[in-house]
């Protein structure tokens, strides 16, 4: 019982905590039901900040912390399942916040110095986290691997980070996007971008940069699967968001500084950064869907889609207008409800005793039919059917794609038809929960309640498929905040 105990009351601290802090942070978007609660002047959101500033705050920030703070609390309220007798409670909930807290700091970032040391953070968190259980020799490996790919890329990110200092006098965003500061290194600026995307890209899984992710996925205990999928590997993202959006891709939109009558000129880096995302956005997709129809087993299977969802992603960086930062933003909000949900599905049904391989699922909608139609959705939604959230936040960023035009339309052709072709490797997933027999002996399921899968992680699994139904039936309330915040940060920026 103290064991119970222990477990609960951490496991209830931390989920308190993220759902009071998911709350402020809905009271600050200006949800009207959490106005009282506000703990931002509306004044202070979507300014331009100073250009000594470390941090600012701004809608599409406070967005992408509110995700993040989805995916952590998903996890951490399914995580109170887990066996009563398994140690390191304490480390494992500890770890997460951490590494929650890393991830809403680079969301507010306005400095690449800062941002890149609160992606650390999450960095350093989530290496441990692979391998807490320091009994499982496999989790142990996959930490390593995690922890030498992560240093490599830190070195990456931080070496190129140096060199625009080098060539802009400034590491402040804000600067960056204006260019004012050495004008005659574009080269050296060019490198620093080209360095930045390799280190970034680790932690966004992009093809090349992609190789770890499913060794570490799979090594790992399935409940950091969830939230490494789920939720760490969008701080990349958000890195992403911070550096290319503004610097490059809005450079000649928005307002310069000028000072006593001289305007600086800005490096024009969009058309050859914009294509070279979109080369590896559209490698991306095509990669991670190949590579996973070749999987046999359920967690590779689904490490390799998540590798091809960050090219769907990265695609509305690309193209880098509002529309298309509305639509990456809600794959984004999507894909933790989908990916994070999935992953504590595959959690629930390992602790059932169903081994790790495709073929182990056999039968599954006969025998946990409530489990399999939760899972089925999840998938179907990964793929793109309609009226889920997959499919709608596919729609609007291909949308955007093709409004933008030029060479963008090729890459929303490029993401419907790696969509089309993901729909394969989910389709042999639902025929083997509810076509093929289910093998004669089943495995008798562990002493938790609703039959061995226990009330928290069932209610985790419930939200995500309550919000991936309701934001794939109507999702105007939240896409038209979304649409909201990529408008202000087109103007404003970090």
């Amino acid at each position: 019982m103290v064991g119970v105990r222990r477990l609960e009351i951490l496991g209830g601290v931390a989920v308190a905590g993220l759902l009071a802090s998911l709350t402020l942070v809905l009271a600050d978007l200006g949800f009207a039901p959490l106005a009282a609660l506000r703990t931002l002047p509306a004044a202070n959101v979507d300014v331009i900040p100073a250009t000594s500033a470390l941090f600012s705050f701004t809608s599409l920030g406070l967005v992408f912390e509110g995700i993040f703070l989805t995916a952590a609390l998903l996890v951490a309220l399914a995580s109170l399942s887990r066996p009563s007798d398994e140690k390191g409670a304490a480390v494992f909930f500890g770890l997460l916040l951490l590494a929650t807290l890393g991830m809403t700091l680079a969301a507010i970032a306005a400095d690449l110095i800062f941002l890149l040391l609160a992606v650390e953070v999450v960095g350093i968190s989530t290496y441990l986290l692979v391998g807490y259980p320091r009994r499982d020799p496999r989790g142990l490996e996959a930490a390593m691997k995690f922890y030498i790919v992560g240093a490599l890329s830190t070195a990456l990110s931080f070496f190129g980070a140096s060199l625009l200092f080098g060539a802009y006098g400034s590491t402040n965003l804000v600067v960056l996007s204006q260019a004012t500061g050495t004008v005659g290194y574009p080269a050296l600026a060019l490198a620093g971008y080209g360095l930045l995307i390799a280190g970034l890209g680790f932690k966004l899984t992009l093809v090349p940069f992609h190789a770890w992710a499913v060794d570490v996925y799979d090594g790992a205990p399935t409940d950091v699967t969830a939230f490494l999928a789920g939720g760490s590997k969008k701080v990349g993202l958000v890195a992403f968001f911070l550096l290319f959006i503004g610097p490059v891709s809005l450079v000649v939109v928005r307002p310069l500084t000028c000072v006593g009558g001289v305007c600086p000129t800005p490096f024009d880096f969009a058309p050859t950064l914009q294509l070279a995302l979109g080369v590896v956005a559209v490698v991306t997709m095509t990669v991670g869907n190949v590579l996973a129809l070749l999987q046999r087993e359920m967690k590779r299977m689904l490490a390799y889609s998540s590798i091809s969802q960050a090219g769907y992603m990265l695609l509305g960086i690309a193209v880098g207008t509002a529309p298309a930062i509305a639509g990456a933003t809600f794959q984004v909000l999507g894909h933790v409800f989908m990916k994070s949900g999935a992953f504590l599905v595959v959690a629930a049904v390992a602790g059932l005793g169903v081994g790790p391989l495709i073929d182990d699922w056999r039968g599954l909608g006969q025998r946990r039919p409530i489990l399999a139609t939760a899972f089925a959705l999840m998938l179907l939604s990964l793929a793109g059917i309609p009226l889920t959230v997959g499919f709608l936040s596919k729609f609007v960023l291909f949308s955007a794609a093709v409004e933008a035009q030029g060479y963008f339309v090729w890459l929303a052709v490029a993401g419907v038809l790696n969509s089309a072709l993901s729909v394969f490797y989910y389709a042999r997933v639902l025929k083997v929960m509810y076509v093929d027999p289910s093998p004669e002996q089943v495995p008798a399921p562990p002493a938790l309640p609703l039959g061995g899968i226990g009330y928290a992680r069932a209610a985790a699994i419930a939200i995500a498929v309550v919000a991936i139904v309701a934001l794939g039936v109507d999702p105007q309330p939240v896409l038209g905040g979304l649409q909201s915040a990529a408008n202000h940060f087109v103007l404003t920026g970090p």
